[in-house]
């Protein structure tokens, strides 16, 4: 299919404005215009194609108008295309505050991205059969990065710690939302808690569990990365009495934990895809027990909101077909520029953090987790962590 020329994509986004206005004075009507959709038939490549000046497709255009980005999006206009500033048709539709409109784009985000997770996942070549059209994946995490392991890292002072790259693996500013997510995944219960902690980093949600855990209680630690694992030895960390480090990729030590029920549990790895994600959620049924917490650091898709707003959305999905419980606790977040000094990029551009609150409802990793009243001995003993002379 050849590609439109920008004099068509411009007479194309006229008939557009007219059908439009059409429409808007038939009350919703109408609907997309004859001539409209002639010469969509005629070239369906005008479905997808910006025009050059600022970025805007079609369903940009159509941001405020049900019918016409209904019909669109039928056709197969990319959700995901952003104009110059940014900004796809749902955050257009989100500006404009027409909530209808929101949700259809919404919908229509989160099913297209769970069927091209699921496709990757198949491992099926992702083709285009527009050549106009762009790819409709999105990035989830800020950065990935297959060699990280093997890349060198760096402290800087207290407040960052950097690849190679010197994009940052974590930073100071995160200890609010640390701390938040230790007391949701510290949750009183009636059995000794055991808490797994996925990428130490920096230490700082860590620090945390330490504070709210007492010495009935068992700490698990697993961190993959060379450097961060002999900052933690340096620090400690691997002599204290109630804590378990496991050195090595997650996808490596998991098995270990096969009889070790988890209370609560929280990952925070770097430089992996939101499919590795996935892997791990399908591990949590059989590691965390029923009503144990489960959450994550939430850097999904940071620089647009509502990229980010469609990521948790699959997410969700995902967890609850898991038998999860799952609310986005929002909490508002500053950021002050300064504190990217020495970093490549920024990797979270909002004010407001939704914070994951996940609750196993499933019986996979048996009774148990906050909330239990009464346990009998033999559920006290199936919550014995992996003895700490496997301690690496």
């Amino acid at each position: 299919m050849l590609l439109p020329t920008q004099a068509e994509v411009l007479e194309f986004h006229k008939l557009l404005a007219t059908s439009l206005e059409a429409n808007l004075s038939s009350g919703g009507s109408a609907g997309p215009s004859p001539d409209l959709l002639a010469a969509a038939t005629k070239n369906p490549g005008l479905i997808y194609q910006a025009n050059e000046i600022d970025g805007v497709t079609p369903l940009i255009v159509s941001a405020k108008d049900m019918e016409h980005s209904k019909w669109l999006l039928e056709e197969g206009a990319p959700w995901n295309a952003v104009d110059r500033a940014g900004k796809c048709a749902g955050n257009h539709s989100t500006d404009h505050n027409i909530q209808p409109l929101i949700d259809l784009h919404c919908t229509h985000a989160t099913r297209s991205e769970l069927i091209l997770s699921q496709t990757l996942r198949n491992g099926f070549n992702i083709l285009n059969v527009n050549e106009a059209k762009e790819s409709t994946d999105i990035d989830y995490a800020p950065c990935t990065k297959k060699d990280y392991l093997q890349r060198d890292i760096k402290y800087s002072g207290t407040d960052q710690l950097l690849d190679s790259d010197n994009d940052a693996v974590m930073m100071e500013w995160e200890r609010p939302l640390m701390s938040l997510h230790s007391e949701i995944i510290c949750q009183p219960c009636t059995l000794p808690r055991v808490v797994l902690n996925v990428g130490f980093g920096m230490g700082i949600i860590d620090t945390f569990i330490q504070e709210r855990l007492t010495d009935k209680d068992t700490h698990v630690i697993i961190e993959a990365h060379p450097g961060v694992y002999a900052k933690m030895k340096a620090d400690g960390w691997c002599d204290k009495p109630n804590v378990i480090v496991k050195f090595g990729k997650w996808q490596d030590v998991m098995e270990e934990f096969g009889g070790a029920y988890f209370t609560g549990i929280f990952f925070d790895t770097y430089a992996e895809s939101h499919l590795d994600m996935e892997d791990f959620h399908a591990e949590l049924p059989r590691i965390l027990k029923r009503g144990g917490i489960y959450s994550f650091f939430n850097g999904l898709c940071p620089d647009n909101i509502f990229f980010h707003g469609v990521a948790c959305n699959c997410v969700k999905i995902q967890l609850e077909s898991l038998e999860f419980e799952v609310e986005f606790e929002g909490c508002e977040i500053k950021v002050k520029e300064g504190d990217w000094e020495g970093t490549r990029r920024k990797y979270w551009h909002f004010d407001q953090y939704f914070l994951p609150v996940c609750r196993y409802l499933g019986e996979g990793g048996g009774k148990g987790g906050g909330g239990e009243e009464k346990e009998e001995k033999e559920e006290e003993e199936k919550n014995v962590p992996p003895s700490k002379k496997q301690k690496t």
